[in-house]
């Protein structure tokens, strides 16, 4: 009978208690102390408590110990808590007439909490990337966009040091977010078009850059993305008007001449594409791959012709004949774009093989051995 009158005593006195008021100031004391355990505890029944619960303050102070237990002690969720409390404090206090004080550095309020909550997290990511530990300052510059997504300099921080650590999928999921942010830089266009195309989501990547286009107008580069895209996905018509479009916001610029005359090659127009290649190479003379399209488009019609000539029966002479001067005038007229292209790059096996075959059936015999001799020394 006595051992049930104490526990009933004992029942009283802890309902008794834990309908006293809850003492929040209290909380704030066993924090600033180091007892956060008690800080919790005090401060999760303020929360509960009816005189407590709707006071700005409560939530405030909650806010700061469940941010010190998770940057001290790491506790799981206390991040997201801490945060709620902040949030809470404003939805009852907007303007914080009740969670504002003076002090000598100036005001402390909820925003200034988390702030430096914010800034916390930002410099253990700073101080991680200066180590060269690329993924902590990724999870740390995500922490500080977290608490403060206002700062985009965080997540875009936080994705380059992603690419540091070789975490694409990570660097590619935080460029992303840095655009929902509202970057526009010229760099993160050039990321996620990168990624999508590495893994072949050109549907994905013709989005980028048609996003990186509205934008950056100025930033010409960006139509040249757009149009091999088109042609990849097959959608020709589109990539003829858009060249065409960039061609004449940038006239003079050879990549786009050459780009619409490999696009017309592609639809059959072989004098179309002849005709750009000759406007890329008049605007840059050295354009490589103008030369080489060029020199290839006249070399395989003198070798269509050599296979006609091969075709024919040593009677046919005149027709023999009549073949050999066409070939002649193809190769020589293919011989500039091929020495061209030798003047660019002397170590092109192509080039030279084919420059070789040239001289040779020109006749040009000292000048095709010294390219053979070359091409033996490359290949070797």
């Amino acid at each position: 009978m006595r051992t049930f009158l104490t526990i009933l005593l004992a029942a009283i006195c802890v309902v008794g208690y834990s309908q006293k008021k809850p003492k929040i100031n209290k909380a704030l004391s066993a924090m600033e102390d180091g007892e956060l355990a008690e800080a919790k505890m005090i401060i999760d029944a303020a929360i509960e408590h009816e005189k407590t619960k709707d006071d700005a303050k409560t939530w405030y102070y909650r806010g700061q110990i469940y941010a010190a237990l998770d940057t001290a002690n790491n506790e799981p969720g206390a991040l997201d808590e801490s945060l709620r409390s902040f949030d809470k404090a404003l939805e009852l206090d907007p303007e914080q007439k009740s969670t504002s004080s003076f002090t000598g550095t100036g005001i402390e309020n909820v925003d200034s909490k988390r702030q430096g909550y914010y800034a916390y997290y930002y410099d253990q990511a700073v101080q991680a990337y200066n180590a060269e530990s690329y993924e902590a300052a990724t999870e740390n510059f995500e922490t500080a966009f977290y608490i403060n997504p206002s700062d985009t300099n965080a997540i875009l921080n936080a994705a380059y040091a992603a690419v540091a650590a070789g975490m694409d999928d990570k660097a590619e999921e935080n460029f992303k977010k840095s655009y929902d942010a509202g970057i526009r830089d010229k760099n993160l266009f050039l990321q996620l078009y990168n990624y999508a195309v590495k893994d072949d989501r050109l549907e994905e990547a013709l989005v980028v850059i048609r996003n990186a286009k509205d934008a950056l107008p100025n930033e010409v580069e960006f139509a040249k993305y757009e149009i091999s895209l088109l042609i990849e996905l097959d959608q020709t018509e589109e990539a003829m008007a858009e060249l065409e479009k960039a061609i004449e916001a940038d006239p003079k610029n050879p990549d786009l001449h050459f780009s619409l005359g490999v696009l017309k090659d592609e639809l059959g127009d072989k004098e179309g594409a002849m005709a750009s290649y000759d406007r890329a190479i008049e605007i840059d003379p050295n354009h490589y791959n103008s030369n080489f399209n060029k020199g290839v488009f006249i070399f395989n019609e003198a070798n269509e012709l050599i296979k006609e000539r091969n075709a024919l029966s040593y009677k046919e002479e005149k027709k023999i004949k009549a073949l050999s001067q066409k070939i002649e005038v193809k190769l020589k007229n293919a011989l500039p774009s091929w020495e061209k292209l030798y003047e660019l790059n002397s170590e092109d096996e192509t080039v030279l093989e084919t420059l070789a075959y040239i001289y040779t059936s020109l006749k040009m015999n000292d000048k095709a051995e010294k390219i053979q001799d070359e091409l033996d020394a490359v290949k070797n």
